[in-house]
């Protein structure tokens, strides 16, 4: 099957860090097949096999930005950037993934730093222009050497579940999922894990006030449940959160759960 006609994630460093190496993590494995493809682009093709679905997608990666056919940058579903805040043109670097970004319309946005951004204190400026650019182009920023505590999901664990969470166009689901019963919804562990890890890993810092679109709640459990599409919705939500400051994102997760249990049980339900 040609390049061109699965869906792929798209890898571009804006720095030295091999994008290769991203491909390694997500696959979980050191020796793998890089196909050179038209265009000079890299690719390893990954079969996602989850709880609800399999998907095959391709890993790619190129050097230039320039030279990206409409069809390949047609199939580009998520795109990963990968930066690092030493490079003083770190903002002139990732500016230029912006056409990208529009053209290919890419649902998962991932900005990947290999150091842990907050311990570089000398660059406070850079980082609050980092996190705005996360905000305003809504990417999620992710770092790859940040420690999990008992309840993220952080570094290429927080990658992978944000792939797996994308409503991928040739997917083959493994059973019907419609109208099932609250309480399974709740106790599905990919929900709670995309609720937990996507409300507590986020480390913005803006000056935006904390305000959480409402509409999106009512939004995820309109009609017909359909699981990839409160994913996305939570997905959403997690971007507008990952926008606020640290003092004020404890109060903003309270409040998307505090919605989301009134979603499900009324609102007059006692909390």
């Amino acid at each position: 099957m040609s390049i061109s006609e699965l869906p792929c994630v798209y890898i571009y460093s804006c720095c030295d860090d091999d994008p290769l190496k991203i491909i390694k993590l997500l696959r979980n494995e050191e020796n793998i097949e890089i196909c050179n493809n038209e265009e000079n682009i890299l690719s390893n093709r990954w079969t996602i096999d989850c709880k609800y679905y399999t998907a095959d997608i391709n890993l790619c990666t190129s050097i230039s930005l320039n030279k990206l056919s409409d069809q390949f940058v047609h199939n580009i579903n998520a795109i990963i950037i990968l930066f690092d805040i030493d490079n003083s043109n770190i903002m002139e670097t990732i500016n230029k993934c912006l056409p990208l970004v529009e053209k290919s319309q890419a649902e998962v946005l991932i900005l990947l730093s290999e150091k842990n951004i907050d311990s570089h204190v000398s660059n406070n400026a850079t980082n609050s222009k980092i996190f705005e650019w996360c905000r305003k182009n809504h990417f999620e920023l992710i770092v790859l050497e940040e420690i999990a505590d008992e309840m993220d999901t952080t570094g290429i664990e927080r990658v992978k579940q944000a792939l797996y969470a994308h409503h991928w166009p040739n997917l083959k689901a493994k059973c019907q999922i419609t109208n099932p019963s609250t309480k399974s919804i709740i106790e599905d562990s990919v929900i709670n894990s995309q609720l937990s890890g996507g409300l507590s890993d986020l480390k913005m810092d803006t000056e935006q006030e904390a305000e959480l679109d409402s509409d999106l709640f009512t939004e995820m459990f309109e009609g017909d449940f359909n699981f990839f599409k409160t994913i996305d919705k939570v997905r959403k939500l997690k971007e507008q959160i990952s926008a606020m400051p640290d003092e004020e994102r404890k109060d903003a997760a309270e409040k998307t759960l505090t919605e989301c249990w009134k979603a499900f049980f009324g609102d007059d339900v006692d909390l």
